[in-house]
């Protein structure tokens, strides 16, 4: 530490290019921290799984524009076909899958004297008694729908199903205390509109990935008949999508009453869903890797141009007997006392940014176990950063002191 004074008349020497470099620190610590919190925001919804068989899973939407075709006994057709297609494991009607962005949401009631205020929302899939198999999900208790339970839900009958499955997370929250088989709920206040809860399954998504409640989910033993789209979510066997898709695609467009307008496999609609979130994660880590790039080399060009001025002055202390780790030392301790000083700006930078981020875009306060993890990386890159210059530093010669005398 007996080199702090002179490193502070040093640094007073150049003030404009030390603020700088602090200033540098700063901004890098501020955008770098939060850019890496939404990245890590972001990386987490991604990753979520969403309770089906992701990878052996495709949907099929069609449009039917033949006003005379009977659509309910199109759908019967269309999944005893589907079903018997070499490597399809189950095929259900569908109205939405999870992670799609669009879907039917409802709210129910644990009691009918329940206020409206105090409902549950839940993300509403409408399918037949295969659906849980094509979902790909595991009864945790309960039983399946049986086929005389499914109802067609249209616009002129929108009468709900008497019984439903609910994923673990939505029998939870309406029943904390773990007894939500068998239990009515209601999908109006007042008592309105009664339905038993049959079968619990283990997890699945919403629709809508960012939602509060996006683990809270019910399948309907209903199948959707409003207007002329027609869904259907078909499963494989392990290995067999791409020829599943292929063969379910040459079936539907086989029937000229209606235009098959998606053939998708779930994986595809997964990363479309999240493509704006994909996007963001990439184009930040490019701004974190851009911005620590930028404030390395600022550093290296600090501590070289400080060299360069100073050569003399350093070959005049290695006269007097400085050693190459002291002249190291000394252009890392000021190097940290830049990057310190700089910190201590880009903490309340940090939340200052955060705060703005929060409120206007609701991204969420970052942790503030965040920043110390930031400073430690940017003390870090400094102290790298500066090493270079200092072993130059560090080989300049004792004899350089009186070559100018």
């Amino acid at each position: 530490m007996k080199d702090i004074g002179p490193i502070f008349r040093a640094l007073t020497r150049n003030k404009l290019g030390a603020m700088l470099i602090a200033l540098q620190i700063a901004l890098t610590l501020a955008i770098v921290t939060n850019a890496a919190y939404i990245i890590s925001e972001r990386a987490e919804n991604i990753a979520r799984p969403s309770g089906l068989d992701e990878a052996n899973t495709a949907l099929f939407i069609t449009n039917l524009f033949d006003s005379n075709v009977d659509q309910r006994q199109l759908y019967r057709d269309d999944l005893d076909a589907i079903r018997s297609i070499p490597g399809v494991l189950a095929a259900s009607p569908a109205q939405s899958i999870p992670i799609s962005g669009s879907g039917w949401g409802e709210d129910l009631y644990n009691d009918p004297e329940m206020p409206s205020n105090e409902s549950i929302n839940f993300g509403n899939f409408m399918v037949d008694e295969h659906g849980l198999e094509t979902f790909g999900l595991e009864l945790v208790a309960g039983r399946n729908f049986r086929p005389e339970e499914v109802k067609v839900r249209s616009f002129d009958d929108m009468d709900l199903p008497d019984n439903l499955i609910v994923s673990q997370a939505l029998a939870d929250e309406l029943f904390p205390d773990g007894d939500a088989l068998d239990k009515t709920v209601w999908d109006e206040p007042n008592g309105e509109r009664p339905m038993r809860i049959i079968g619990i399954y283990d997890h699945m998504q919403n629709a809508w990935p960012t939602s509060s409640n996006v683990n809270n989910t019910a399948l309907l033993p209903s199948i959707a008949m409003f207007g002329g789209q027609m869904m259907y979510v078909v499963r494989s066997e392990p290995g067999q999508l791409q020829t599943v898709m292929t063969a379910v695609e040459e079936y539907l467009a086989g029937n000229r009453s209606r235009i098959v307008d998606i053939v998708r496999s779930y994986e595809e609609q997964k990363r479309r869903t999240y493509s704006g979130d994909i996007a963001m994660v990439k184009l930040l880590s490019v701004v974190i890797a851009t911005l620590a790039g930028v404030t390395g080399l600022g550093i290296v060009g600090l501590a070289w141009f400080s060299v360069t001025q100073r050569q003399k002055q350093i070959g005049t202390r290695r006269a007097l007997g400085a050693t190459r780790k002291d002249i190291i030392g000394y252009f890392m301790v000021e190097n940290w006392l830049i990057t310190t000083a700089g910190l201590a700006i880009g903490l309340v930078g940090t939340l200052a940014l955060n705060w703005f981020l929060d409120t206007q875009y609701e991204v969420g306060r970052v942790p503030l176990w965040y920043l110390p993890l930031g400073v430690v990386a940017l003390w870090t890159l400094g102290l790298v950063a500066v090493l270079l210059p200092a072993r130059r530093a560090a080989n300049i010669p004792p004899a350089l002191a009186t070559r100018s005398v």
